[in-house]
């Protein structure tokens, strides 16, 4: 199948994305990694403890840290910070680049992305994201092409 390597799917490039607000609060989450293992009490402090890590850092600290085995980057725009974790071995700019495409693309969706867009359409910040990852692997980064669905969406409403 698709992404198969020698018959075995390869691991996930992105394992989970937060959105959360400068108080922590969780916007948008999605995960791309078996969590079936954790309770959801265990998820949801793991999610804390990982948002906790990223909001304690000062803007002078690098935007890159590692927790539990995992390399999560993370970026603040206005009010939001946009939590990226991935493998140890990928590319911490390429992850960067990742997020700054999400978000220019949120911002044309919604002409200036703020928190509030975020939480009065979820579902279609949820569908920008699933047009862009499949499985944890990016499979698309063309703005146009990520929106035309949405505007599709709007139009048959």
């Amino acid at each position: 199948g698709r992404g198969e390597v020698g018959g075995q799917s390869p691991e996930e490039m992105i394992k989970f994305l937060i959105l959360v607000n400068k108080q922590g609060q969780t916007r948008l989450a999605r995960y791309y990694e078996d969590r079936s293992g954790m309770s959801a009490e265990e998820r949801s402090t793991q999610e804390a403890d990982i948002v906790r890590k990223c909001l304690m850092r000062g803007e002078q600290q690098c935007s890159f840290l590692e927790f539990m085995g995992h390399k999560v980057i993370y970026r603040r725009y206005a009010s939001l910070f946009f939590i990226v974790g991935v493998d140890d071995d990928e590319n911490e700019i390429g992850v960067l680049e990742f997020i700054h495409c999400l978000v220019e693309t949120l911002d044309k969706h919604f002409e200036n992305v703020c928190e509030l867009d975020i939480m009065s359409q979820l579902e279609k910040a949820h569908f920008v994201v699933d047009e862009m990852l499949i499985n944890g692997f990016i499979v698309e980064t063309n703005k146009t092409n990520i929106l035309e669905p949405i505007r599709f969406l709007d139009k048959a409403t």
